[in-house]
């Protein structure tokens, strides 16, 4: 909307960044997916993801892809956002209680999940390239670095209803939040292991 009405340019060149990546993935999808067949696994699939998009927008994060059955969000880019960090794991927690309230249902009401699962989320901070990738018959404003590849790591070993992040966006996050430093984790490219914090909330919102 903020492109559209002229308030907020792209540029097409690229751009280093700061920004707030978020990855979530769901736990045990393969599995799940040889338990349903096609049209039910979508419909799962698309009430998960409009619930989840509609979390990243309402902190003003921009959804980078959907990769199979995660979810790739920035916070940061294109527009500055000064709390991108925070921005990015007040998203986090929501999402995790908003999947809660789909499987466990809320006020009385049926869940919106007939199939229960679980999802890992994982989030860091840095600097990055944004910019358009792809043909010139198709471009993704997407951001790309070392940054990215770690916020995935952290996600891949986030156990189902956690929310992990690394140092820098912890470093960068203002509220009174309580995080747990966890065993590092190795990440590919690099020759030490990543500090992982885990965040400490509630499941229902």
């Amino acid at each position: 909307a903020q492109i559209a009405d002229g308030s907020l340019s792209v540029d097409r060149q690229g751009k280093v960044r700061e920004v707030s990546v978020l990855f979530s993935d769901i736990r045990g999808f393969t599995s799940m997916s040889e338990r349903q067949d096609a049209t039910a696994l979508v419909g799962l699939l698309n009430t998960y993801f409009e619930d989840m998009v509609d979390i990243v927008f309402e902190y003003e994060g921009t959804l980078d892809k959907f990769i199979g059955d995660a979810v790739m969000a920035i916070f940061g880019a294109p527009a500055h956002q000064s709390d991108h960090a925070e921005r990015a794991v007040k998203a986090a927690v929501k999402m995790q209680q908003r999947l809660h309230e789909l499987v466990h249902g809320v006020n009385g009401q049926a869940p919106r999940l007939p199939v229960p699962f679980e999802i890992g989320i994982g989030v860091n901070t840095g600097e990055v390239v944004a910019g358009f990738l792809g043909s010139p018959m198709a471009l993704d404003y997407t951001v790309v670095g070392d940054v990215v590849n770690t916020a995935s790591r952290i996600c891949g070993a986030a156990p189902p209803w956690k929310v992990l992040i690394g140092e820098a966006t912890r470093q960068q996050l203002r509220g009174p939040w309580q995080l747990a430093q966890i065993d590092a984790i190795e990440a590919k490219g690099k020759s030490e292991r990543v500090p992982v914090y885990d965040v400490g909330y509630d499941l229902q919102s």
